[in-house]
């Protein structure tokens, strides 16, 4: 999945959920894909090895192990996991959905083709723009623990997707497909945001109120899920909360 794709489901989230800064969001969700190297912990997406290493995931426990609280207090962070999140849906989307086979000689290279001939298509029709801006200091972010990233060539490259390309026959990842993915995955993404937020609910309204709402704090937890509305009120509570603790 290109970097375009991403860009266009975080801002289709950005219509929908609450954000603090949402340049920092975005970087954070195409920035995964300007990776190079690695360290202990693998790589920019985080793989990790299941099933005796024929399989590969993503290690999202680690992540948020490493990053938890930033996520919550930082976009850039929350953008990055929405990043993994969207490349394991895509997996899962294109591989068992569709049954794509990345070993078939030139299939790789063909898929990749599909996608800069559609690019023009879904930037057209999400109305994207070529926004992106790089964090001051960047590179002293916490993210630079799990990789190396090459800023520079990102951003050439999201310049490159706003090229015009000849229109051609698509090999396997069509439009209808493009379409039918980013919707699946705005709203996979609402309700992984939906469920970050709420593993922190319980104990804030626990520790804001100890009388009143301990007993009663989950049932509070999802009322406040209830709508937009209560997204927001979600959100804002907990940076709230963790600001004053």
């Amino acid at each position: 999945m290109s970097e375009d794709n991403n860009l266009i489901i975080t801002n289709e989230l950005v219509k929908r959920l609450s954000f603090t800064d949402v340049n920092r969001l975005k970087f954070g969700a195409v920035v995964v894909d300007a990776g190079v190297g690695g360290n202990k912990y693998g790589n920019a997406h985080m793989k990790v090895n299941v099933q005796d290493g024929k399989k590969k995931t993503y290690d999202f426990d680690r992540y948020r192990e490493m990053f938890g609280e930033r996520m919550l207090k930082d976009d850039l962070y929350l953008g990055y996991y929405l990043h993994l999140v969207q490349d394991a849906l895509y997996r899962n989307y294109v591989y068992d959905r569709y049954h794509w086979n990345p070993v078939l000689p030139r299939n790789v290279e063909r898929l990749h083709k599909d996608y800069e001939i559609i690019n023009q298509y879904v930037i057209n029709k999400y109305g994207l723009m070529n926004d992106l801006i790089v964090p001051d200091r960047f590179e002293d972010e916490a993210l630079n623990q799990i990789s190396a990233f090459d800023t520079k060539g990102l951003m050439q490259d999201m310049s490159s997707y706003f090229l015009p390309v000849d229109e051609e026959p698509i090999f396997f990842f069509t439009k209808e497909m493009s379409d039918e993915f980013i919707e699946e995955a705005m709203e996979f993404c609402v309700d992984e945001f939906k469920v970050f937020y709420q593993s922190v609910m319980k104990p804030a309204y626990d520790a804001q109120y100890p009388d009143e709402m301990q007993s009663d704090s989950r049932a509070a937890v999802d009322i406040d899920l209830n709508g937009s509305e209560g997204v927001l009120k979600l959100v804002d509570f907990v940076r709230q909360w963790l600001g004053a603790n």
